[in-house]
């Protein structure tokens, strides 16, 4: 009997087992045939399916059968749940085309189909399915088709996965990716990612926009140190620097260096670096070009120390002018009463040149300091040159000539003319002793329009029209560090004894005064040229008539009030001399005693800064007193003070020392007749 027979049979007339001699329990056929071999494959293909069937329905994957034609045979509870249904029983019947219905978009139905009908398998296949609630998730398919002989598809099988979470991850990661992407490359520094291998694997746009090298140029360390730093001497301090500075960072600090960078173009760069070990163990590298910055520090520097020297300076002025102000005053008497052919008047003619070079000295020292009033009117510079040529060529030697080359276009600006003058004078003279055996001295002039890439590159001016002076000289040039120091105050090259230090620290002042700027191009032994800057005016040119007036005597009562005894002593003489009657006071407090004891005083001259009251406070007393006083202010100390003790600029006359005697009498005369 075949084992389908027997199986047949025993449908229809269940079998009994029984036991045979040994008493083994045995299966006998309806024939009485021991098929008890047959009855054991069937228990053991039962276990199995039950087996298997418990893998199925307990699967933590989702595992399904479906026809070629588009509809499920068979679905886990996992795969059911997963897709949204109470049962495999209901997404079965729910789900009868799965090319049709809503479960799974067509085009990722085809490239299933597709894939896995070249290849017979489809693994990790990740699409996008429908649940029954419409809403889409992920999954992960790993899947086979069974053929028949043929080749045609009898269904497909496989496992699917829900991967929701783990793609919302990687999307998540893909966009922090990506926007981290973007701010490297948009961040305004430098980036750049080093392995622990010396690899550089990364830099953004901005490190190729400041030194021109793409990741193709510098692939490693090596090649990046040999061409950002060319001096091989230069180039084993930085390595021996950075290798010392990786070795010792550790995660979460940072390690700042600055260094000359050679760009690819050849051009170098001050760049602050700062690198840090992040978590992949890589280096992350920033850097930003510095180079402005360092310029506007070193100007910062240059004009912190000018201030400092210029409030000594200040100081220095005052004491001085007082002293001038004494020996011009009386030798000036001297010269006076002298007679034209008395043997003393040569001597005291050489008293007054000798001091009016001293009084010229402090008004340096002043105008370089930048605080010496200026004159400022329209003032065309071309005019201005060409008035100062014959006075230049005076002040070269023989063997020197002076060229012009002046600009036709309009050369007006704001200025003050003798301070414009002066700097004339005082680079022609620096051009002069830079060409001990001769040459040649170029005065040119243009217009320049100053931009803010001009801005950038030099750091300092701002952008507008100007009018360029440039005085160019074949002399002996200088070094760069020469050039650093030319316009520190008292800085010279000279021999002991033959400078002051003070001619371009003047120039200086006197530039900056008028709001412009100076810069300087030398080499050694290629001479040196100065460009001056001034802003550029529309306006006609001031034209200053020569007034001379006759010094006239008078007989009111003027109150003298000045601390320094020699100075107020020869204001006394002075105005005696002229038939003007005196009162002296040492101090406010005195002043304002005097002027209370006299009533009728007529005019009070003030020395702006005094013991126990300054001028202005004294002044205010005695207005209260008589609001119809007049009153001149007199200061050796420099404008700014004497705005801060209340002297408004323009508000009052005032006279600076050193007091010259025919100003003092006539400015006297003027504000009592005003």
């Amino acid at each position: 009997m075949s084992v389908e027979t027997a199986l047949s049979v025993r449908l229809i007339f269940p079998l009994r087992p029984s036991r045979n001699e040994t008493g083994e329990i045995v299966y006998l056929s309806a024939e009485g045939h021991d098929i008890t071999d047959i009855k054991e494959k069937e228990a053991a293909l039962v276990k199995s399916e039950q087996k298997y069937r418990n893998i199925f329905e307990n699967a933590v994957e989702g595992i399904f059968q479906s026809a070629p034609e588009g509809r499920f045979i068979d679905v886990n509870p996992t795969m059911a749940k997963m897709c949204g249904y109470e049962s495999p029983e209901e997404m079965i019947s729910s789900i009868t085309d799965i090319k049709q219905q809503h479960y799974v978009d067509p085009e990722e139905r085809e490239r299933f189909t597709e894939t896995i009908g070249k290849q017979g398998t489809a693994v990790d296949f990740e699409t996008q399915i429908y649940r029954k609630d419409h809403t889409k998730f992920w999954v992960s398919v790993n899947s086979r088709a069974a053929f028949d002989s043929s080749g045609k598809v009898l269904y497909y099988e496989g496992i699917c996965v829900d991967i929701t979470e783990r793609r919302l991850a990687q999307e998540e990661i893909a966009r922090e990716r990506e926007r981290l992407r973007t701010l490297s490359d948009s961040a305004p520094f430098g980036m750049v990612l080093v392995n622990d291998e010396g690899k550089i694997t990364y830099i953004n746009d901005k490190f190729t926009e400041l030194f021109g090298y793409y990741l193709s140029d510098v692939p490693d360390n090596e090649t990046w140190f040999s061409k950002a730093f060319p001096n091989e001497s230069y180039r084993r301090n930085v390595m021996s620097v950075w290798a010392e500075d990786v070795e010792n960072i550790k995660p979460g600090t940072q390690n700042k260096r600055i260094f000359t960078i050679t760009c690819k173009d050849g051009t170098q760069k001050i760049v602050s670096f700062s690198s840090s070990l992040i978590a992949s163990r890589d280096y992350l590298v920033t850097c930003e070009d510095i180079t402005q910055l360092r310029h506007l520090e070193s100007s910062l520097r240059h004009a912190q120390k000018m201030e400092s020297v210029g409030t000594l300076a200040g100081g220095i002025a005052h004491d001085f002018n007082n002293i001038l102000t004494a020996l011009m005053g009386y030798a000036t008497l001297v010269q006076m009463k002298a007679k034209s052919d008395s043997s003393l008047k040569p001597y005291v003619d050489q008293i007054i040149l000798a001091s009016q070079k001293a009084a010229d000295l402090t008004q340096n020292l002043l105008t370089f300091s930048r605080k010496q009033p200026v004159d400022l009117v329209s003032l065309n510079i071309n005019e201005t040159i060409e008035a100062t040529q014959k006075l230049l060529k005076r002040l070269l030697t023989e063997d020197i000539e002076l060229c012009m080359n002046l600009t036709r276009e309009d050369t007006i600006v704001m200025a003050d003319r003798s301070q414009i003058d002066q700097v004339l004078f005082n680079l022609a003279a620096n051009a002069r002793d830079a060409m001990p055996k001769g040459g040649m001295i170029v005065i040119e002039t243009s217009i320049a329009n100053i931009d803010s890439g001009f801005v950038d590159a030099h750091g300092y001016g701002d952008p507008g029209r100007y009018v360029l002076i440039s005085i160019s000289d074949t002399g002996v040039g200088m070094n760069e560090t020469i050039l650093e120091k030319i316009f520190d105050p008292f800085f010279t090259t000279k021999e002991t004894g033959k400078g002051t230090g003070l001619g371009l620290a003047t120039v200086y002042g006197i530039v900056k005064q008028h709001n412009g700027f100076v810069n300087v191009y030398s080499e050694p032994g290629r001479g040196t040229t100065f460009r001056i800057y001034l802003p550029s005016v529309n306006a006609a040119v001031d034209q200053k008539e020569d007034e001379s007036v006759a010094v006239v005597t008078g007989n009111e009562i003027i109150l003298i009030a000045e601390d320094d005894e020699p100075v107020r002593t020869l204001i006394r003489d002075m105005l005696d001399r002229y038939g003007y009657k005196t009162i002296e006071s040492v101090d406010g407090e005195d002043a304002i005693e005097k002027f209370r004891q006299h009533p009728g005083i007529d005019l009070v001259i003030l020395d702006s800064v005094m013991p126990r009251k300054n001028g202005r406070e004294t002044y205010e007393e005695m207005h209260g007193m008589n609001p119809r006083i007049k009153v001149i202010f007199t200061s050796g100390y420099t404008r700014d003070i004497v705005l801060d003790k209340g002297i408004e600029d323009g508000s009052f006359d005032f006279i600076s020392k050193p007091l010259s005697v025919n100003e003092l009498l006539l400015r006297v005369r003027k504000v009592l007749d005003a």
